[in-house]
């Protein structure tokens, strides 16, 4: 005969309402929507980065509402001529909307390489956001006025950058040219100034003047002339220099003001 068994105590126990103010179970997707709540929304990161880009570029309202109205223009006037204009109406609205967008994009980038100019770092700071296999070793030469030289390696080579003005950017870069030429055997070394004099890249074009460098070596190669850099010629002296850039005012106590 056999035996029915006892209910357990949390079977027999009733179910309780959980009391005010704390969580019950887990639901599918809270975990999910509590993450999007704790973040701020797409929404308002594009006002926020609105707000900031009209405070720097005043401009900005203006060419995005002529990057707008010229093409819905334009548009109009071909459905008057050819028709119908329902159907070239909505296609001036996307393609203005399109051009408004753009034209935003770009004043962003260009209004964000405007604060970064001339700042120590900002040059590792754009490497280090570029999309590709870009082995940065940052401040790999400095002195004492600021003046830095960073080291890349990638399928283009060695590029050694140096931020500063004056003699002392070109002696660093002559410097840590010497030193990498001695283990770098036939690998292409190429060497860029950061700034707007002859001879020199402007910060804004430092990454369209890496994507455009000829690829010549294998992704097997990067690899290994990365580890032989790092341990023969170094990553350069330790310095509390964080990623990206840095204020460029510091006193003699090492702290910015």
């Amino acid at each position: 005969m056999a035996l029915r068994k006892k209910p357990t105590a949390a079977a027999a126990a009733p179910a309780t309402p959980t009391a005010r103010g704390t969580k019950g179970p887990a639901k599918p997707g809270t975990a999910a929507s509590g993450q999007e709540a704790d973040g701020p929304s797409r929404l308002a990161q594009i006002r926020l980065v609105f707000k900031v880009t009209r405070q720097r570029d005043p401009n900005v309202v203006w060419i995005m509402l002529l990057g707008f109205l010229v093409p819905l223009a334009v548009l109009l006037v071909l459905g008057l001529l050819v028709g119908p204009i329902w159907l070239w109406t909505p296609l001036g609205v996307l393609l203005g909307l399109l051009v408004a967008v753009n034209l935003f994009s770009r004043r962003v980038q260009r209004s964000a390489y405007a604060e970064m100019e001339g700042k120590p770092g900002a040059a590792a700071g754009i490497v280090e956001r570029m999309r590709g296999d870009w082995r940065l070793t940052p401040a790999v030469q400095v002195n004492r006025n600021q003046d830095v030289v960073h080291r890349v390696v990638s399928r283009a080579g060695i590029v050694i950058i140096a931020e500063g003005r004056g003699r002392g950017a070109r002696d660093l870069l002559a410097t840590e040219v010497r030193r990498i030429r001695r283990v770098a055997g036939d690998v292409p070394i190429s060497d860029i100034i950061i700034g707007n004099g002859e001879g020199e890249v402007p910060l804004a074009k430092l990454q369209p003047t890496l994507m455009r460098m000829r690829r010549t070596l294998p992704r097997r190669q990067i690899d290994q002339l990365d580890r032989r850099l790092k341990a023969v010629a170094g990553t350069g002296p330790s310095l509390p220099i964080p990623k990206g850039p840095v204020p460029r005012n510091i006193p003699r106590g090492g702290r910015p003001r």
